[in-house]
């Protein structure tokens, strides 16, 4: 069950700082890139600048000096083959697309009958 806990929380953890670099004024090509680093102080400052964030940002001693690759491979990320990247479509929104608030899978689909099913992590 820990082992789950760590996982789901790694997860959560890089999906967090790839939309915290976003939202920081990083590019999404500069996030990508293999050597660069996962933490960056200008995410940290913003995220603390933020009075309605509802939490602080810090640097975490654990991640501080991992790279993107290192991070995707503790991660346990296997890479795509390139020919697969290339032949995938690149889709855009718009910047002012509005996203709903609350979403849940098992009430979107009720008709699948896996999708709240959690299977064995181990």
């Amino acid at each position: 069950m820990a082992r789950i806990s760590v996982t789901v929380l790694l997860l959560f953890s890089m999906m967090l700082i790839c939309q915290l670099q976003v939202k920081a004024g990083a590019s999404t090509q500069q996030f990508f890139k293999h050597d660069s680093k996962v933490l960056q102080k200008s995410i940290v400052e913003r995220v603390n600048s933020d009075a309605t964030a509802g939490w602080k940002a810090d640097m975490s001693p654990r991640f501080l000096n991992y790279t993107v690759g290192q991070f995707k491979h503790l991660l346990g990320l296997k890479p795509t083959p390139k020919s697969i990247l290339e032949s995938t479509p690149v889709i855009t929104h718009p910047p002012h697309l509005k996203l709903p608030t609350h979403f849940d899978a098992r009430t979107a689909w009720p008709q699948c009958a896996t999708i709240g099913r959690i299977l064995g992590q181990s």
